[in-house]
């Protein structure tokens, strides 16, 4: 159990939210310009002491009876009929789960503005938005997410080109312990199905065009696990037939059609990290970060692999590079590594406290890291093979960021959309706009020249396309 005051420190970033709008941005709220790097220095990098590493266990129980949402808590879905027969898009219109189409925040997008007008970029549309940092996946025309609304968790659908609500399901009770607040998993969306996991731990499988119930069960009640206290935050993640996600002290592959244990694995305690996938010596492998260990598992078995110690608050996705090389990293005093896997034996390559990430995965681009170092979020760029620092700046602050079309689109935790040039030179911001009203921990999320961010307060959809 976390202490009191490590929860704290924990979750500072995390605010009370209330729903609201304001009004789009204003010219003095609007920046076009170019900044000289700002090198900072960094605290001297104490290791963990070395952690204990737990053998996994393969503990596939069989199936157990699904248990599905009780209806009445469906009553609140309002569907829009002609909405149910979707005209197909090309792959680069969809953003379908955590960290968009290939896993590595990154966008294929080119033609995107570079620079803002004096106006301001163009907004699209905005509505009002629940608690929590949910992301946005969006798939086939409609945005996906979850926030807590009059203490109830809930699912919505929404129009991508207007913001309209196609549909809204109450799925949970609202997190709320401390000061977090509001479910943080991203949805991911599988042709149409829709999966989505709550910050209480309740799994869902639904109908993307309609919201209608498949499959529903509480991973902490159905497996007898103790849930977490801040919150469950891994995103759901979809693999051939499988359903995986990482609770509790386990990581689960169900069958994605009915909610059926095809395996469960590990016995140590996850944190936040979402886990990515990767093919490393020719074989498809599972990359988890738990709260102790950098471990890889076979993907179609969940089999252990590998494990490399990584005792942390940890709460980033491993960023895979070139030569089976994985970067991992965490604030809270611990900085970060990069493990080399061959033979299935990892070695460790650097360990260092050049960028220590808090809950913003580090974006690789052009074999450099672009990264918020720690709570006060120094913006910070590494060489991804030998983790020396090339600069830090205190622009933009502390926020969330993704690649596309040659920039970095960046948005703070005060609402304001960055954009800037990655490079190894320094930091390069080219423009600035406040946009959002509230409190951001959510990454943007980019499809067919339209970039869509939310806050604790709203959901903003703006114009990225260079006219």
């Amino acid at each position: 159990m976390l202490s009191r005051s490590f929860r704290i420190l924990l979750t500072s970033s995390v605010l009370l939210f209330t729903a609201g709008c304001v009004e789009s941005p204003r010219a003095s709220d609007l920046e076009t310009h170019s900044q000289t790097p700002i090198k900072t220095s960094t605290s001297k990098f104490r290791p963990n002491a070395s952690q204990a590493l737990a053998n996994a266990e393969d503990s596939d129980k069989g199936h157990t009876h699904v248990d599905t949402l009780d209806e009445q808590h469906q009553t609140s879905a309002r569907v829009n009929q002609n909405e149910r027969n979707e005209k197909p898009v090309a792959p680069n219109d969809n953003w379908p789960h955590w960290r968009g189409p290939n896993r590595d925040g990154t966008s294929t997008e080119t033609g995107l503005i570079h620079q803002f007008p004096k106006s301001g970029p163009k907004v699209l549309w905005r509505k009002p938005l629940g608690t929590g940092f949910s992301g946005l996946s969006i798939f086939q025309g409609k945005v996906f997410t979850l926030f807590g609304e009059a203490n109830r968790e809930k699912i919505a659908c929404f129009k991508a080109d207007t913001g309209d609500e196609v549909w809204k399901i109450d799925s949970d009770e609202d997190f709320a312990k401390g000061r977090s607040f509001g479910p943080r998993a991203t949805p991911c969306v599988d042709g149409k199905l829709l999966y989505t996991v709550g910050a209480s731990g309740r799994l869902d499988c639904r109908e993307a065009a309609t919201g209608k119930s498949v499959w529903s069960f509480n991973l902490y009640e159905k497996y007898g696990m103790q849930s977490h206290d801040e919150g469950l935050s891994c995103s759901p993640l979809i693999d051939g037939k499988r359903l995986i996600v990482a609770a509790g002290t386990s990581v689960f592959a169900f069958d994605k059609s009915n909610g059926d244990l095809i395996w469960r694995v590990l016995d140590e305690k996850m944190n936040h990290s979402t886990p990515t996938f990767g093919t490393i010596d020719g074989r498809r492998q599972l990359l988890v970060l738990t709260g102790s260990n950098l471990v890889g598992l076979a993907a179609d078995s969940g089999n252990e692999l590998w494990r490399h110690p990584q005792g942390a608050v940890n709460c980033v996705t491993p960023v895979l590079g070139p030569d089976n090389q994985i970067f991992v990293a965490a604030a809270y005093g611990f900085g970060c590594q990069l493990v080399k896997i061959s033979d299935s034996k990892p070695t460790l390559m650097y360990k260092n406290s050049s960028l220590a990430t808090h809950h913003a995965t580090a974006m690789l681009y052009k074999g450099h890291l672009y990264g918020f170092h720690d709570r006060p979020g120094i913006f910070k760029c590494i060489e991804f093979d030998t983790g020396d620092e090339k600069w830090g700046s205190r622009l933009p602050g502390k926020g969330k960021l993704i690649i596309a079309d040659g920039q970095m689109i960046i948005i703070t935790e005060y609402g304001e959309l960055v954009l800037a040039t990655p490079s190894p030179d320094g930091y390069l911001e080219t423009a600035k706009a406040k946009l959002l009203d509230g409190t951001c921990y959510t990454a943007p999320t980019l499809v067919n020249g339209k970039l869509y961010m939310r806050s604790d307060k709203e959901l903003v959809c703006i114009d990225m396309k260079n006219q």
